[in-house]
């Protein structure tokens, strides 16, 4: 188990697993720290795999979501709308 490489979604998947099996009232005492200690491993990989993401890449640009007004307290047209009419 020790040699097998996870991706993040594969690794929190098998943690997902592990919690149902320990949840388990029939899951001995050895099989649940047989458990803990591979959540222990995998958690700690993703830990890993979380500290060495560049998210950089895939930040996007904040969004104002306060809309504009004019000096009247009117909202401002945006440029993809067409002009209202009154």
């Amino acid at each position: 188990m020790a040699d097998e490489r996870y991706t993040f979604e594969q690794a929190r998947l098998r943690l997902e697993e592990i919690a149902v099996q320990a949840r388990k009232k029939d899951t001995t005492l050895e099989k649940s720290l047989d458990l803990l200690e591979e959540g222990a491993r995998l958690a700690l990989m993703c830990t890993e795999l979380v500290d060495h993401t560049d998210f950089g890449d895939t930040a996007q640009t904040p969004v104002d979501l306060e809309p504009e007004v004019t000096s009247d307290g009117e909202p401002t047209e945006s440029e993809d709308e067409e002009p209202s009419t009154p």
